[in-house]
């Protein structure tokens, strides 16, 4: 025998395919057709299926023999591998994944036991109305033969809604696949909409809650290139303009045809340049290491307010020529809080700073500090002397400044607020910013018991 047909016997006997399972449906409903037409309470029809089965009973032991031959093989193959019997029908397979799986989950079991009671009912009927009344008087036949038009309308009406009902299910695949596809090709405006059972609704809402989640990741990535791009531009311009003036001042020490009151100023200027080039390098550490995330606190039990007036004491005259007065309003003679020291003093001082430096000439910066639930608020205002045309977000960036100008006569890194924000974050806390006209105004919210 050629190998590749006993392969194919061989894959046949140890395999179940449709056929089987058709051929085994078909025999069974010609022996139970006969029974029933046997076990009839009319006599007439009784003894014409005797006489018919007595007529034919070789016939129908043969049909026993092969319907017992094919069951006897698909119990060997189950038998033989129970977990997972070898079926080479797609068909078999969905009814085995939908009865194995279907009761596990509401929405389809429902659906599921209402089926299988129909038709187990139904068919309890018709074996009841077949065995009392045979063919000529059974009700459905009676019914197609009386109504053959309505009946037929019927089962076209039967067949139709089935169809759609198949097709619904179908088409709800093809639009979650079209949706997903336009996805894959990059268009994250557009969510999917379907209007079909629980379940799919719920499998479309969960694809546009990832198709959102995606769109916000891919935007944030693209600001934060954007970020790092505007990063890099940044510190190196505020890196070449006080090295390009050290270079230039040291150049011009090196040249002897100056005279010493001009050398004392070329040396002070050299100083401030390399101070500030030190102070940037400083923040940029310090920042470094905050977002880092290996920073520890070392908190201590410290009034909040004796840091607050300690910052406005130290900075207050940092620019005495601009007039800027504080006025601290609270309800309380002291606050005390398990804050880090250092850190929580070095966010005071960058905001006070902060105020100092881009408020109007001849103002007041207003500090309200005020207990809420068990938050600390500490609320800093001031008049802005340039025009604040930036978003309230963007002042938190990295060598962000609310001027938009890296020439500005003010100095400082443009890393103020992020370290503030920062060091208040490690806090448990959190850092708002608003504008109105020309007020900017920072609140500091802290909570009071965060250990």
């Amino acid at each position: 025998m050629d190998t590749r047909l006993k392969r194919k016997i061989k894959i046949y006997f140890s395999s179940i395919y449709l056929i089987d399972i058709l051929v085994i449906a078909l025999i069974t409903l010609i022996l139970f057709s006969n029974l029933g037409d046997y076990i009839q309470i009319n006599k007439v029809q009784h003894d014409l299926a005797a006489e018919n089965i007595k007529n034919n009973a070789l016939e129908l032991f043969s049909l026993c023999i092969i319907n017992i031959g094919f069951i006897i093989k698909i119990i060997l193959v189950i038998k033989r591998n129970p977990k997972s019997p070898q079926i080479q029908s797609n068909s078999i397979n969905n009814v085995i994944f939908v009865i194995r799986n279907g009761f596990h989950y509401k929405e389809t079991r429902n659906t599921l036991i209402i089926s299988i009671a129909l038709v187990i009912i139904l068919l309890i009927i018709y074996l009841y109305f077949l065995a009392t009344g045979g063919y000529e008087n059974n009700i459905f036949v009676r019914f197609f033969q009386t109504y053959p038009f309505k009946g037929s309308i019927f089962v076209i009406i039967i067949l139709f809604l089935a169809m759609m009902y198949a097709l619904k299910k179908t088409l709800d695949i093809i639009v979650v696949n079209d949706g997903l596809r336009k996805v894959n090709e990059g268009n994250l405006q557009e969510d999917i909409k379907l209007d079909g059972s629980l379940a799919i609704k719920e499998l479309v809402k969960n694809i546009n809650l990832i198709k959102a989640g995606y769109k916000e990741i891919l935007e944030n990535g693209m600001h934060n290139e954007k970020l790092k791009t505007e990063l890099i531009s940044n510190v190196s311009h505020d890196l070449k303009t006080p090295l390009t003036s050290i270079i230039n001042y040291v150049t011009i020490l090196k040249n002897g045809d100056i005279t010493e009151a001009e050398r004392e100023e070329y040396l002070l200027i050299l100083e401030k340049k390399s101070l500030k080039l030190k102070i940037l390098i400083e923040d940029l550490f310090e920042m470094s290491k905050i977002n880092s995330g290996k920073i520890k606190l070392n908190r201590d039990l410290i009034d909040i307010l004796s840091l607050i007036h300690q910052g406005i004491g130290e900075y207050s005259t940092l620019y005495e020529e601009k007039n800027i007065s504080f006025k601290v309003t609270t309800e309380e003679d002291a606050i005390y809080m398990e804050l880090d020291g250092k850190l929580m003093s070095r966010a005071l001082e960058n905001v006070i700073i902060n105020a100092l430096k881009y408020s109007l000439n001849n103002t007041r910066v207003y500090i309200n500090i005020k207990l809420e639930d068990d938050f600390l608020k500490i609320g800093v205002k001031n008049i802005a002397n340039y025009e604040m045309d930036f978003n309230e977000e963007e002042m938190f960036e990295r060598f962000a400044r609310g001027d938009k100008s890296r020439n500005s006569k003010v100095e400082g890194s443009g890393l103020g607020l992020a370290i503030t924000k920062s060091i208040v974050e490690l806090h448990s806390g959190e850092v708002r910013i608003k504008k109105e006209g020309d007020m900017f105004k920072i609140y500091l919210i802290i909570p009071i018991n965060k250990e």
